[in-house]
């Protein structure tokens, strides 16, 4: 059942709107005003979104500006409904990122026949989507096709860098138009966002030059002295700000320690392996990080509760290229777990991973560091 997010300050039109919808057979989360849609499309992450133009305090601009500026709700199709039908009004609304715009007054017929268009076509889309990943897959079995896969890797790293750019643009272009709005917790919500986006397309990089680099046999490992709990929680703030906060991330470590290990290493292994726990896990969930000294180890925590991995695909999924079979509503490469994989094998650590379909999964990872003073 397709959820639809509708925004209308006129009551009697939103409570129409809703029972159209509902009689449908839609799931529909209602919104009387611009800052209240906003904040219910980010608590409920419907799959479309219908909003009024003309209302007080944040119009519907604002509103399609904040949600495209969102990683959460960025894709999230946007169907503007207003009574202006100016050629100009169109196009701003069709510039900004709108997908479909529906005149006052509109019929029943109209509004769902515009509904099904835009839901249509966002499945067609996330189809095709997996298809080529599959077809990726596939190909990367045929040793004589690698650079053809390469190459479509490269494109796939550059489609997946658009979210976070979009983000970054999108909270510009809010902070320009609408500032003088917002409260001092508001922009800097969107000062955030835009921090944490490009912290994200500095991940995305770091990831395509460490495959890069592991393909060519060029990786090795550079210590350097760092406060390695002070060092993780960074990476789980960094995700705390991505995340709009749809996830609780927990984390916890009392270490003070001053060790000597590779930064970039530890960097990978990380944020892999949180970001698989968020991806994978629904809004509001918990996501545990935990980092403790076991046996002259270091052990690295992350348990979520998400959809979890078939028994039968555990094995498989530290490859490249390889995800659960359960995972098909949800796009990725399948590149994360293998690059942990790959970083823990020149760390001289080890990997282990626990989980049940429908309760969520827990990875441990076991990494040896030396304390920086330490003698032998």
């Amino acid at each position: 059942m397709a959820k639809i997010l509708v925004i209308e300050d006129e009551q009697a039109l939103l409570n129409e709107v809703s029972e159209w919808l509902t009689l449908e057979g839609y799931e529909v989360v209602t919104a009387a005003d611009g800052l209240e849609g906003v904040n219910a499309a980010v608590r409920h992450l419907p799959d479309l979104i219908i909003c009024d133009i003309m209302m007080p305090g944040l119009d519907g601009y604002g509103v399609l500006q904040d949600i495209r500026a969102n990683s959460l709700t960025q894709g999230t199709p946007f169907i503007f409904t207003t009574a202006r039908v100016t050629h100009d009004d169109i196009r701003q609304g069709m510039n900004l990122g709108a997908d479909d715009y529906i005149t006052k007054p509109y019929t029943n017929h109209e509004l769902i026949q515009a509904v099904e268009a835009r839901l249509d076509k966002r499945a067609a889309e996330k189809r095709e989507k997996d298809i080529e990943l599959e077809s990726l897959r596939q190909r990367l079995e045929h040793e004589h096709e690698q650079r053809t896969l390469k190459a479509q890797m490269v494109a796939m790293f550059v489609h997946d860098f658009r979210n976070p750019m979009a983000t970054i643009i999108s909270s510009i272009e809010l902070l320009r138009n609408y500032a003088d709005r917002m409260d001092e917790q508001r922009r800097l919500q969107h000062l955030d966002n835009v921090e944490s986006s490009a912290r994200q397309l500095i991940q995305m990089l770091d990831d395509m030059l460490f495959l890069a680099q592991a393909d060519a046999d060029r990786l090795t490992v550079k210590p350097e002295p760092l406060e390695i709990g002070q060092f993780v929680g960074r990476i789980v703030e960094e995700f705390r700000a991505a995340d709009s906060e749809a996830h609780e991330l927990l984390y916890e470590s009392c270490l003070t320690d001053r060790v000597m290990t590779d930064p970039r290493l530890l960097r990978q292994i990380s944020a892999n392996l949180i970001s698989n726990a968020i991806k994978y896990s629904p809004p509001g969930s918990r996501v545990h990080i935990t980092l403790d000294n076991v046996d002259s180890q270091y052990m690295l925590t992350i348990q979520d509760q998400g959809i979890g991995i078939l028994e039968e695909d555990q094995q498989r999924v530290v490859s490249s290229f390889q995800r659960g079979s359960n995972v098909t509503k949800v796009s990725g490469t399948g590149l994360g777990l293998s690059i942990v994989q790959q970083a823990l094998d020149l760390l001289g650590g080890s990997l282990d991973l626990e989980s049940q379909v429908g309760a969520g999964t827990t990875v441990r990872v076991n990494f040896p560091v030396s304390k920086v003073g330490a003698s032998g």
